[in-house]
């Protein structure tokens, strides 16, 4: 019955999004002139809409976008919190990952890459080498009761439940016409790729 319920809401949840993509107007293109240089962007692109702080798991939501998650791990390395920062950062990464996959323009799912380039790229040495320490018995050596907590964590907050605007709107038709049209995949198995972050990126126990 639980995961009847659960299937049901990942479909809503996919119909919700492919009607708000679908009324979504075409976006703004910015200019910068730096020099020699003019930059283009699109208004929205790898955007924070939410500003969360530095905040442990289980006052996360599933509304908090990889923009807003990777801001929160900066404000957690700003206070010397790693504990707080990695776990964040973990749950960022299985969003962007889960958005890269339901998107149609691939190409605007580097935008996985540039958020944690452009989280980390102003932080002093120190700070990533504490961070990366914080990060290791969740990745490098594994430590199967930490992995576990964090695995029941991320459950609880649950998958992804917003309109991924800020990785559409980072890809190639962002600047060629309306990104928003058919940007999420059609029958897109919602469910079944959450579980699979789960294994494969946390690789939490069955």
């Amino acid at each position: 019955m639980f995961q009847t319920i659960k299937s049901l809401f990942f479909v809503l949840l996919f119909l919700s999004t492919m009607v708000l993509a679908q009324t979504m107007e075409s976006p703004k293109i910015l200019t910068r002139q730096s020099g020699n240089v003019k930059k283009h962007w699109v208004e929205g692109s790898l955007a924070s809409t939410q500003t969360i702080g530095c905040i442990p798991l289980a006052e996360a939501k599933n509304t908090f976008t990889p923009p807003d998650l990777y801001k929160g791990v900066e404000a957690c390395v700003a206070q010397d919190n790693y504990n707080l920062a990695v776990r964040l950062f973990v749950l960022a990464g299985m969003y962007s990952w889960f958005d890269a996959d339901r998107i149609t323009d691939e190409s605007a799912a580097q935008a996985r890459t540039i958020l944690i380039t452009n989280t980390f790229a102003a932080m002093p040495e120190g700070k990533k080498a504490k961070f990366s320490e914080a990060l290791d018995p969740l990745t490098k050596n594994p430590d199967p009761a930490l992995v576990e907590k964090l695995c029941d964590e991320v459950e609880k907050v649950g998958a992804p439940n917003y309109y991924p605007s800020y990785m559409i709107l980072h890809g190639i038709k962002a600047f060629t016409g309306n990104p928003h049209k058919e940007a999420l995949i059609k029958d897109f198995g919602a469910a079944t790729a959450w579980k699979s972050l789960q294994s494969e990126y946390l690789h939490c126990p069955d």
